[in-house]
């Protein structure tokens, strides 16, 4: 069973303010009022109630009630890093990394269930986009989910030889919707196309964005960058390059498509679990469709 063990370097009239001085969530300290034998103190049946003097050993369960509700797979995992917090993936490209409609079976979070076990609940930090490849952290407890700090560097390849060295995309990205239907894809709009939309019925969800690139090389036509990212959009690489004129190669949605995939790669991952004092470096290395050559 997965626990969370810590010494209370103080005392305090009720546990809960033990667990909260921690770091703890509301959200996982109501988890952890639902059944008494989730909070031991110095190996004694404890409540969020029970008062913790200084030194007490304090060990809260981690285990959770239920499992993802998703099929199995046999799909086998290429594993970059293990331990007992996380679960590091190579993701190929062209694969969901949670169920859809047309992807029930045969996905990320399938194969993880596989791999670990019907009791366990599939948490990706930061999910990729069926198209990208590369790094995929999964917390293996929803404290480690809720305390996990990821830091990812992509590489994409362009349409078209890029001309900044480097730049920072500081441009927000906006969700066009129509009867509570969002469009698929993502845009940036200035002033005068937000008036039109509006007028014309549509709503609109402006959220800031904003994105680093630094140019690797060109070659034939297209440009190998290097791209970190300040926000998490959905779609936001995609959506910022094809803003200034360079989609990425093989985009389908905002670009001229014309290959099997966007050619987008989670690179490196650094993660940080600062509960437990946990930082690691983790990379995937670029898959083979990663050319610049015709």
């Amino acid at each position: 069973m997965k626990s969370f063990i810590f010494k209370s370097l103080k005392s305090y009239k009720k546990c809960y303010y033990a667990l909260k001085d921690k770091g703890l969530s509301e959200s996982l300290i109501s988890f952890l009022r639902k059944e008494d034998s989730r909070i031991l103190i110095n190996s004694k049946p404890a409540t969020t109630q029970s008062s913790v003097k200084r030194f007490d050993i304090i060990e809260i369960s981690l285990q959770d009630e239920k499992g993802s509700d998703f099929p199995t797979s046999n799909f086998n995992l290429d594993i970059l890093f293990e331990n007992d917090d996380v679960l590091v993936i190579n993701k190929p490209a062209n694969l969901s990394c949670i169920p859809s409609k047309s992807n029930f079976s045969n996905n990320l979070a399938n194969a993880t269930l596989t791999y670990l076990g019907e009791n366990f609940v599939f948490r990706a930090i930061g999910r990729l986009d069926k198209q990208t490849s590369g790094v995929v952290v999964i917390a293996k407890d929803r404290l480690t989910a809720e305390n996990l700090i990821v830091e990812k560097t992509y590489y994409a390849i362009c349409e078209g030889t890029f001309p900044f060295n480097e730049i920072e995309i500081n441009l927000p990205i906006s969700t066009i919707s129509k009867n509570g239907i969002n469009q698929r894809k993502r845009v940036v709009l200035d002033e005068n196309q937000k008036k039109a939309l509006l007028n014309a019925g549509f709503d609109i969800d402006e959220k800031t964005a904003k994105t680093f690139v630094k140019k690797i090389k060109s070659k034939n036509n297209k440009t190998l960058l290097k791209i970190t990212l300040e926000t998490g959009r959905t779609h936001q690489i995609r959506v910022h390059l094809s803003s200034l004129g360079f989609p990425l190669v093989g985009d389908d949605v905002y670009g001229n498509g014309n290959g099997s995939r966007a050619l987008l790669h989670c690179q490196k991952a650094k993660i940080c679990l600062p509960l437990l004092k946990f930082r690691k470096t983790i990379t995937a290395p670029l898959p083979d469709d990663f050319s610049l050559k015709n």
